[in-house]
């Protein structure tokens, strides 16, 4: 695991195998990510983690910035762009591909091997889609606002993995 400075992983974290974390992430302490198949996992900046994060092949699986996966939810899939939201119990089947600003939304799925093209919106029972009209610059702001808020408050009341680099 390589962790650079000003993230912040939660010890309590389950993080295994060939997991690469970019600038200033924060991994909440629910948070599982396994390397199980030997391919690598390369997070990228400014992500709030409090989900699963799971790679049971060889291929590596590449998260951009700026994305947020919520607690219970279970990500297997290859790749995620920049800007996504995975929410609460929703699940990203294996060999999918989210482009940027997609929002998977609370208990919904992809398709395995499905490519969920940029500004999509997955919702409802039936997992609907829709295209997002536009991402607001408020939306840009809260994540910022989330993720600083994470990285003043959970050193408070958790241990932290030390970060050398």
């Amino acid at each position: 695991m390589a962790t650079p400075r000003h993230s912040v992983i939660c010890s309590e974290a389950d993080v295994r195998g060939l997991v690469i974390f970019g600038h200033n992430t924060v991994v909440h302490p629910y948070c599982r990510i396994f390397s199980e198949g030997g391919g690598p996992i390369t997070i990228g900046n400014n992500n709030i983690l409090e989900g699963s994060i799971i790679n049971r092949t060889a291929e590596p699986i590449v998260i951009g910035d700026d994305n947020v996966f919520e607690v219970g939810c279970v990500f297997e899939g290859v790749r995620v762009g920049n800007g996504c939201v995975i929410e609460v119990k929703a699940v990203v089947a294996p060999g999918t591909t989210l482009g940027d600003n997609c929002v998977v939304g609370a208990k919904c799925s992809t398709h395995p091997n499905e490519q969920v093209p940029s500004n999509t919106v997955i919702y409802g029972e039936g997992n609907l889609r829709r295209l997002q009209t536009k991402a607001t610059r408020q939306q840009a702001n809260l994540h910022t606002r989330h993720l600083d808020y994470l990285k003043e408050i959970l050193p408070k009341y958790h241990n932290m993995r030390s970060q050398s680099l």
